[in-house]
């Protein structure tokens, strides 16, 4: 059961600016494209700098898990580049500390407008050996957190991945001054133990939506409750297709992100490193893992 849309949690304290609000004010929805960026690196068997690109979205231009050529050749507004180790690239490939910043325009070199700031810690799995291979076990402490700054300060803005008695869902909390304000989560079964997937509408476990759910009632966020449940359009999270070279020829995503309706420029700032943070623990291990 879905509830009507609501702005929940504590409002940040600290003021972003108004590079934020123009960036992000105007935006319902939002298209965030990973480039194709370290290929050779990945083909070598090392992990590239993540580099993106992000555009304003039109939501009617998204069916099921595509969207339209015109969305995908909307002009970049911001430009994302993730600076990390070498070292810890190679090494410490999924617990990695890393620094994304956000500038304006389609290019590396606009102007500042946020940072998301990801600290070391330990992978979602850690591998004990047996005589017959390996056993992946899950991490419960020091899991992947991401931090929203701005000239070196925290805004009280924090993605985090959460672990709970249900370990085949991948869940992440985004909250505000440490207070839980969404938890991200896609649609499960069997009493919440694991991620219902409709291989009928074709989009099987990669494409399926992440919603935004309550942190406390733990029921889906929805703007159409009146019109006969979410059906998939709800505010979410999901990676789209992006066409056949960029999906056949790299390990690139591209993900679509509709707000919750109601939110201010500084929150919508904040589900965009929510984003970043889905992508580094979901997605790009999700394709690591399958190689």
């Amino acid at each position: 059961m879905a509830v009507k849309a609501e702005v929940v949690g504590a409002p940040m304290q600290v003021e972003m600016g108004g590079a934020i609000e123009g960036a992000f004010g105007r935006h319902d929805a939002m298209l965030v494209k990973q480039t194709m960026r370290g290929c050779c690196q990945e083909c070598m068997g090392c992990e590239a700098k993540s580099e993106f690109k992000v555009s304003g979205l039109d939501w009617g231009n998204v069916e099921s898990y595509k969207v339209s050529e015109a969305a995908m050749n909307a002009p970049d507004e911001m430009y994302a580049l993730e600076e990390s180790s070498f070292l810890c690239r190679c090494c410490w490939r999924d617990g990695r500390p890393f620094n994304v910043m956000v500038s304006s325009g389609g290019e590396k070199g606009g102007t500042p407008i946020v940072n998301y700031n990801k600290p070391c810690g330990f992978p979602l799995y850690f591998s004990i050996p047996t005589k017959d291979g390996s056993v992946d076990c899950p991490c419960c402490c020091l899991l992947p957190k991401l931090d929203t700054e701005a000239n070196g300060n925290k805004l009280g803005s924090t993605s985090s991945y959460i672990c709970d008695i249900n370990l085949m869902v991948p869940k992440l909390q985004y909250s505000e001054q440490d207070n839980p304000v969404y938890i991200l989560k896609p649609e499960t079964c069997c009493g919440g133990c694991c991620i219902a997937c409709n291989p009928c509408e074709g989009k099987g476990c990669v494409y399926i939506p992440f919603y935004f759910h309550h942190p406390g009632s733990g029921q889906v966020i929805n703007e159409n409750q009146d019109k006969g449940g979410y059906n998939g359009q709800a505010p979410q999270i999901r990676k789209v297709w992006a066409g056949l070279k960029k999906e056949c020829c790299s390990t690139a995503d591209t993900f679509a992100i509709k707000f919750p309706p109601g939110i201010d420029a500084n929150r919508k700032a904040g589900l965009l490193g929510l984003t970043f943070l889905l992508y580094f623990t979901v997605f790009e291990r999700q394709q690591d893992n399958a190689n």
